[in-house]
């Protein structure tokens, strides 16, 4: 069962072996807790303040220099962004590994959808919302296999576009740092892109 809290979520961004990956710390008013979905990968390091919609929350751990560090973990659906302020926060320690790394080696617990049917869902609203193109249109445009068919018509004419977050945790990456290259600018409020324009925070 999920349930809506108040609170500040601060990102910091890491650079790992994958590529740049986004860590968060929450503080609502029923605890704090380390955020490490697809959600905030889009978001500028920053602190924003909001509604979170946590799915669930367990304890998580990792291992650095011979000592494990247990932190609570919680799980979100959904972010609603009311403000924010960009800025790198102060680095921690240690380290937060990469959560691709992490996530393989530890199958997330289930949610209130079976697993085989959450699967199928997800697998579904990804390969709808990419359309994947043809091997041959794929080898002439990069831009192309990685966005999908649909993103990649509304990329293309840098018209403002929403990536999905439930595709491969990589190639969300690679979307998001396409993206920032050519000019696009991710909205915090709606957790969608536009390209070349001021965003509010």
């Amino acid at each position: 069962m999920s349930i809506i809290v108040n609170g500040t979520i601060t990102i910091a961004r890491k650079s790992g072996k994958r590529g740049d990956f986004n860590i968060g710390d929450l503080n609502t008013e029923i605890g704090e807790f380390e955020v490490k979905d697809a959600l905030i990968e889009e978001f500028d390091p920053g602190k924003y303040t909001g509604r979170f919609v946590i799915d669930w929350i367990q304890p998580d751990s990792f291992t650095y220099r011979g000592r494990v560090f247990v932190k609570n973990r919680a799980k979100l659906a959904e972010i609603l962004i009311d403000e924010g302020e960009r800025g790198e926060p102060q680095q921690q320690t240690p380290p937060e590994p990469d959560p691709i790394e992490s996530e393989a080696a530890a199958p997330l617990p289930q949610t209130t959808q079976p697993a085989e049917a959450a699967s199928s869902d997800a697998g579904q609203a990804s390969a709808d919302a990419q359309s994947p193109p043809t091997k041959a249109a794929a080898a002439d445009d990069p831009d192309l296999a990685l966005f999908g068919a649909e993103l990649h018509a509304q990329f293309a004419q840098r018209e403002p576009l929403q990536l999905d977050p439930t595709v491969d945790r990589q190639q969300f990456r690679a979307q998001r740092d396409r993206l920032k290259a050519i000019g696009y600018r991710f909205d915090p409020k709606t957790q969608g892109w536009l390209y070349g324009d001021d965003i509010a925070f």
